[in-house]
């Protein structure tokens, strides 16, 4: 529980500690989706690595890899920026 100090309203009060939570909520969400990215990365590389030349989807695979590694570095952007 946080302590209202009476330096401000208790509707600015108020109006900070929501916004504060609604930051943490979205920081959650977004680490979730960075944890889902990261998993997949790593799958994608196993996959290339275990299967390399032999697969018919390599390319696919290396297109998808840069595509889902640029999503989770802009995803890691805009939590920093939360």
């Amino acid at each position: 529980m946080v302590n209202y100090d009476n330096s401000k309203t208790f509707f600015e009060f108020e109006m900070e500690r929501k916004t504060d939570r609604q930051k943490e909520l979205a920081i959650e969400l977004q680490g979730k989706e960075i944890d889902q990215m990261t998993n997949l990365i790593k799958a994608l590389i196993d996959y290339l690595v275990f299967f390399g030349d032999e697969s018919n989807v390599k390319d696919e695979c290396k297109d998808l890899l840069g595509k889902v590694t640029e999503n989770r570095r802009m995803a890691e952007k805009f939590r920093d920026m939360i």
